[in-house]
């Protein structure tokens, strides 16, 4: 699992350098991965939309989903990077309740770490109109 993190780290740091207060990786492994990366600036944090480049880093987390015994299967992980070094948390089923994902309120997780800055996301895409409203991801464990 160490060797995942570290490659996952080291690609968002080729991606996104240094010139920033952390990088925060925060991913929901519950059947699948759901990814988000946020950019301490210096007078906001900015969240990084997932597109190609991001993809790999998504393949590398899900293999933490088959990696470990099926007992020991994270439920989730945060990777902060900040100053050339890296840390992580591994979250496991029992540290969360059961009708919860580990980062259902992510903007808890983004405020612990760069403070209370403005998030800056991105427009959203022109289609976005025909997505889903609402069910588009359960709850259940």
């Amino acid at each position: 699992m160490a060797d995942i993190i570290h490659d996952v780290a080291c690609n968002l740091l080729r991606r996104h350098g240094e010139d920033n207060r952390g990088i925060l990786v925060l991913a929901d492994l519950f059947g699948g991965v759901g990814y988000s990366v946020y950019v301490g600036r210096n007078r906001f944090v900015e969240y990084i939309s997932v597109d190609k480049q991001e993809n790999v880093n998504v393949m590398l987390l899900n293999d933490l989903r088959f990696v470990p015994p099926p007992e020991k299967v994270p439920l989730g992980i945060e990777i902060f990077i900040k100053d050339g070094g890296a840390s992580s948390n591994i979250v496991y089923p029992q540290d969360v309740p059961e009708d919860q994902l580990p980062y259902d309120d992510r903007e808890s997780f983004v405020i612990s770490y760069f403070g209370d800055y403005p998030i800056k996301y991105p427009p959203m895409p022109s289609d976005a109109e025909n997505l889903p409203r609402s069910g588009w991801r359960t709850k259940m464990r």
